[in-house]
């Protein structure tokens, strides 16, 4: 599984030094990661357009991927941070979009 990730664009070597090399924890985290309320919340929160609760849930989303290193996804995840940040929800719901379509390929990634 590290090593779909890895190829999938993961840091997993960055992320394993904060896992004490534990590789089984880091895939579990990842797995939690992807199931994680925050992404509903954000898509929601897009949906009514309420920046303040979409930005909270994509900060929350940030955080948790930058510890994994989660790759593509993380990378999505920061760019519509720093647009909820600035208070821009402008193609916030195609940026949600990408995000979600990261998500599923990590699911599928770790399911297969």
């Amino acid at each position: 599984m590290v090593e779909k990730l890895k190829a999938w664009g993961c840091n997993v070597d960055e992320a394993l030094e904060r896992f004490v090399d534990d590789k089984e924890l880091y895939v579990t985290c990842f797995n939690m990661f992807l199931v994680d309320t925050s992404f509903d919340a954000l898509k929601q929160s897009v949906e009514a357009g309420n920046c303040k609760a979409a930005f909270e849930a994509c900060h929350t989303l940030k955080g948790v991927g930058g510890n994994l290193s989660a790759g593509p996804l993380y990378d999505a995840i920061c760019v519509l941070t720093e647009k909820l940040r600035a208070g821009n929800m402008d193609g916030a719901a195609d940026d949600v979009k990408t995000i979600f379509k990261y998500k599923d390929e990590a699911i599928a990634l770790l399911a297969g």
